[in-house]
């Protein structure tokens, strides 16, 4: 599992700590040649004074 929260406050998309989330997911697969396979991404998007934020449940398949 790995989980972000974007540096960006106010009103916008979690676009930023998604990539993120599968960045870092793609480079823990890669060093086992393997690909992510997504579990569970919930993503909540940034609004007054609440940065932006991603969680993502995977595998390596």
């Amino acid at each position: 599992m790995v989980a972000k929260r974007s540096a960006q406050v106010g009103f916008g998309p979690a676009n930023g700590a998604k990539a993120d989330v599968y960045r870092e997911a793609n480079e823990f697969c890669a060093k086992e040649n393997k690909k992510v396979e997504t579990v569970s991404l919930q993503m909540t998007d940034s609004a007054f004074a609440q940065p932006a934020s991603a969680s993502l449940q995977f595998r390596c398949k």
